[in-house]
């Protein structure tokens, strides 16, 4: 009712300051994504952006973010700041589909005319893996040199790309994958971790499948 929701301004209890608390952190998100909207004019970005530090953030105006997308920026941790400032940019007609969270603290450079599907997540950085403090959050962030999608990749639903990981050119990444090194241009790779499976040959205009040294020791033990 009015006089319920009219309580919840005037009482003392704990849940008015959890309201308020939700009223401030939504105000602050709108006025972020306002500022991040005038600075990067042109692009299009679908429900719920949700941004952190977005003056580290960088979008060409032809880009299409989907809805329930969150990019996130950290230039410190535990109160000491990174040698370098974080950097997200995403080139000119990259388009996302829906709910991308990208995690940066070095940077996550997205190329122009990459395909970014559904559910993708990159983190650019780890927890310290020390057991010794109460929880791994304590620990300080161990950095990596960042992330690269190659102009004109695919990344497929569902796809964690870990720090220090470059997606080649034209490449394409497989629903599902988890990719923790490096992928080379015009290449398919799918699981996890992510391997290369097929690479495009210009000569035949095919994906053509890449063959392990265990299928190739195979082959050569079957002419003996």
């Amino acid at each position: 009712s009015v006089e319920g929701a009219h309580e919840v301004w005037i009482t003392k209890e704990p849940s008015c300051f959890f309201g308020l608390g939700r009223i401030r952190d939504r105000y602050y998100k709108w006025c972020e994504s306002v500022k991040f909207l005038s600075r990067n004019k042109g692009m299009r970005a679908g429900k719920n952006l949700d941004l952190r530090l977005s003056q580290y953030i960088h979008c060409a105006g032809s880009v299409v973010l989907g809805d329930n997308c969150r990019l996130y920026c950290w230039d410190a941790s535990h109160g000491k700041p990174f040698d370098r400032e974080p950097e997200i940019r995403i080139g000119e007609r990259v388009h996302v589909t829906r709910n991308l969270t990208l995690q940066c603290t070095s940077e996550i450079i997205i190329e122009d005319d990459s395909l970014l599907a559904s559910d993708i997540v990159m983190i650019d950085y780890n927890h310290g893996m020390s057991p010794l403090p109460d929880s791994y959050l304590d620990n300080d962030l161990e950095l990596t040199s960042g992330i690269h999608i190659g102009r004109g990749a695919w990344i497929g639903n569902n796809v964690i790309i870990l720090g220090g990981v470059e997606i080649g050119e034209k490449s394409i990444i497989g629903a599902g994958s988890v990719v923790t090194k490096s992928i080379p241009p015009y290449s398919i790779a799918v699981g996890n971790p992510a391997h290369v499976i097929k690479q495009y040959n210009p000569s035949t205009n095919l994906w053509e499948s890449i063959r392990t040294n265990n299928e190739v020791d195979r082959a050569a033990s079957k002419t003996m």
